[in-house]
């Protein structure tokens, strides 16, 4: 008995260490603000189709909306997504001159009732709003499509996600009031900050009549395989990557049953339906989680079309346009490990890409963030005033 209590404690003291501070337990969707009819074909991709105002507490000296606009898929086919707009006070009064971060969150689940925008305090989830706020930066947050949203949510495709943080900006220029210039910004952490890379790469193609100035990203996936591998002993672990088979299963159709037995299936969707953005949405996981062993996978993803195909098409091994990017990264993170992130800065920084790579020492993979937020901020704030950065790459 005493050996299974200390277990557990331990299991409690992983999982937290693996969870952000501040985050709020996310609420139910409503039907009626997003159980809506999927727009024509030909609406133009960052379309608002609608807002909603969140009161928020007075200290914040700002307005925020929930919004519903129209995005596109990996293949570009339409898609709805929902999210989050924050206008400071302090934007500046002519909209032509207001600027943009557009943030990408991390982790919460591949669940519709996960995504950010629902939980009673929704602007918390946004990491450095304080600072954001401060700058008079205009702030938009996606939830990704598949939150909010009828599914299947596409955790970790890196195409779909990054079109949705993209378009949030789109969406934003449209709320009344609220307008703005061309210039934005990337930022996000983790599964964000996966996202921001990949929309990062793809700006000029997707949105050439905006104009991205930089990006920044904590803790990002990037080669996925790699990192795969590396984390499927560990319960966050697992937990991940059942998000990731479950999501690709019902995103791409590639064969479940290629990978794992009808037992190891039905905990995959088990665990598909908790949160994790709070504690005790990670416990669900964590206990749904138990019968997948560290060999539940029948043979590496990696070695297997159309798996390793997939793998390979949403990892990001150095980025390929040469735009002013921060990356962050704690250097005790058992997730997001830092090995890979540093083989990433380096063929990033072969490239020619201006790097600034800073190593939190001490950090695991949820206490980055806190520690980076505002130096992240700050960060993109000075290349959104055109001031100049060389980075870091050696």
């Amino acid at each position: 008995m005493l050996q299974r209590c200390i277990r557990c404690v331990i299991a409690v003291l992983v999982l937290a260490a693996w969870l952000p501070a501040g985050l709020a337990v996310a609420r139910p969707p409503s039907p009626a603000r997003t159980a809506i009819p999927l727009p024509n074909a030909s609406t133009p991709a960052g379309t608002l189709l609608n807002y909603d105002r969140i009161q928020l507490p007075s200290l914040y000296r700002a307005k925020a909306w929930r919004i519903i606009y129209m995005t596109r898929d990996f293949r570009l086919r339409p898609i709805v997504s929902t999210g989050m707009v924050v206008l400071p006070d302090r934007a500046a009064k002519v909209p032509m001159n207001r600027r943009f971060v557009a943030w990408a969150h991390p982790t919460t689940g591949i669940a519709r009732k996960c995504a950010p925008s629902l939980r009673a305090s929704p602007v918390k989830a946004i990491s450095g709003l304080n600072d954001l706020v401060a700058a008079g930066v205009v702030v938009t947050a996606t939830d990704y499509p598949g939150l909010g949203t009828e599914g299947p949510m596409g955790y970790l495709v890196g195409k779909g996600q990054a079109y949705a943080v993209i378009d949030s900006v789109r969406a934003a220029r449209q709320i009344p009031g609220v307008g703005g210039g061309r210039d934005y910004a990337l930022w996000g952490y983790s599964q964000g900050g996966h996202a921001a890379l990949f929309a990062a790469d793809l700006s000029a193609r997707y949105a050439p009549e905006l104009n991205l100035k930089a990006v920044a990203a904590v803790a990002p996936p990037t080669d996925l395989a790699r990192l795969l591998r590396a984390n499927i002993g560990s319960v966050p672990g697992r937990i991940l990557a059942a998000f990731t088979l479950a999501s690709w299963n019902a995103k791409y159709g590639a064969p479940l049953q290629m990978l794992v037995d009808a037992a190891a299936a039905a905990v995959i969707s088990e665990v598909g339906r908790s949160c994790v953005d709070d504690l005790g949405g990670k416990l669900d996981a964590a206990a749904a989680q138990k019968a997948l062993t560290a060999n539940f996978l029948k043979t590496d993803p990696a070695r297997l079309a159309p798996w390793s195909g997939l793998l390979a098409e949403n990892s990001r091994f150095a980025q390929a346009v040469r735009l002013p990017t921060l990356i962050i990264q704690g250097d005790s993170d058992d997730l997001v490990r830092p090995a890979v992130t540093t083989a990433f800065v380096k063929s990033s920084c072969r490239a020619g890409v201006p790097v600034q790579y800073n190593v939190l020492k001490g950090k695991g993979h949820g206490a980055a963030i806190d520690a980076s937020a505002r130096d992240g901020v700050n960060w993109l704030v000075s290349r959104l005033n055109n001031i100049p950065t060389r980075g870091n790459c050696r």
